[in-house]
């Protein structure tokens, strides 16, 4: 289950975030190598519940609207037909000061930065 202090509801972008940074630390615990950061998802990671937060069929829109309004934060690649994206960890300080508050108070929350 998601840890959400204030008993916030999050909104899909939030959500994919969230796995995406809950995803990244479970896999790689807090002393991973920053040439390392190589984690791609694509929608279908988002199309069942993890750590208590659900998408669903929209997380393929959901994900290209992070996207298109995060440039500087994501890249994407096309790998078979999917088109896949990855958080740029190795930026997390510089990506923290330009997101929005509502995604970047996430990044300190899972402790990907302090």
């Amino acid at each position: 289950m998601y840890n959400n202090p204030n008993n916030e509801s999050l909104t899909q972008h939030e959500k994919i975030f969230v796995v995406m940074l809950r995803d990244h630390m479970t896999k790689s615990g807090q002393y991973r190598l920053i040439k390392d950061h190589n984690d791609y998802w694509r929608a279908s990671h988002f199309q069942h519940e993890r750590y208590g937060l659900f998408v669903g069929y929209e997380a393929s829109a959901r994900m290209s609207e992070l996207v298109k309004k995060y440039p500087f934060a994501f890249e994407t690649r096309m790998k078979d037909r999917f088109r896949e994206i990855r958080f740029k960890f190795e930026n997390a300080r510089e990506i923290y000061n330009d997101l929005p508050q509502e995604l970047g108070r996430h990044l300190v929350r899972e402790g990907i930065i302090e």
